[in-house]
């Protein structure tokens, strides 16, 4: 099981942030200081580390610079400043991504999915792609029902398409189906796209190059989608006659 550290003076804030992870499945351990801190990583190192940076003594995003110095994982600071505020004191720290207060379970996940090395389930069973020169088989994840129309519109002529509305289906379709090019929305009901992106990572990771995320999402989700990892990011809005072109190219390098 993964383990998240979490950082922060706030007891409330500590208890509820381990509570939303350890449902989530993950073990957790918290600090509420320096000393403790250093105590808990002189016997053992987390996976991952949310930190908040109004600390005591040493403000969150320089205690990264003293975690680095010594072990390799990723830091997350978590803050109640401002999303511009933050920006500024991660650009001068050694963390690798944000998190601005409340802690959400979106956030957890983007961030989860993000820097955490995922533990593959060695049960999965890959479905196989369609074979070369046939209609390329995509799985459209989109809440919208009017972009969702729009888009298979698009790529009716040229693909064979399966539409998912939300991220829970779009799990349960990627059990059972073989795809060619995933269209991913990132905002959705109930799963978002990151659980749908932290599924792919730990079942189907022969399908992250086939991805495309589309989202009209701002910086504070954006940091945490890998671009090298995935096969495109397209920022809404975009132009939707394009799609069949980019369904294409990311089908035909997936197969």
């Amino acid at each position: 099981m993964s383990t998240i550290l979490i950082v922060d003076d706030n007891p409330m804030f500590l208890r509820e942030a381990s509570k939303m992870c350890e449902r989530e499945g993950f073990s957790t351990l918290t600090a509420g200081s320096w000393s403790e801190l250093n105590t808990i990583l002189a016997d053992r190192l987390p996976d991952l580390v949310l930190m908040d940076i109004e600390m005591p003594s040493i403000p969150g995003h320089r205690l990264g610079q003293f975690i680095r110095a010594r072990y390799r994982v990723p830091i997350v600071l978590v803050s109640g400043h401002s999303e511009d505020r933050l920006k500024q004191l991660f650009s001068a720290s050694d963390a690798d991504g944000w998190i601005c207060k409340p802690l959400t379970r979106d956030k957890l996940i983007a961030a989860v999915s993000r820097f955490m090395d995922p533990k593959p389930d060695p049960s999965k069973d890959e479905g196989k792609p369609a074979a070369a020169g046939s209609r390329p088989t995509v799985l459209l994840i989109e809440d919208e029902a009017l972009i969702a129309s729009r888009i298979e519109s698009a790529l009716a002529p040229t693909s064979e398409i399966t539409v998912a509305e939300d991220g829970e289906s779009a799990i349960e379709k990627l059990w059972t189906g073989s795809y060619d090019c995933i269209l991913l929305d990132l905002m959705l009901p109930r799963l978002s796209g990151f659980d749908v992106v932290r599924h792919l990572m730990m079942r189907r990771p022969e399908l992250l190059k086939a991805t495309v995320i589309m989202t009209a999402a701002g910086d504070a989700s954006l940091q945490f989608i890998d671009a090298n990892a995935i096969g495109r990011v397209l920022r809404k809005p975009f132009d939707i006659g394009t799609l069949p072109g980019v369904v294409a190219e990311v089908a035909a390098a997936s197969r």
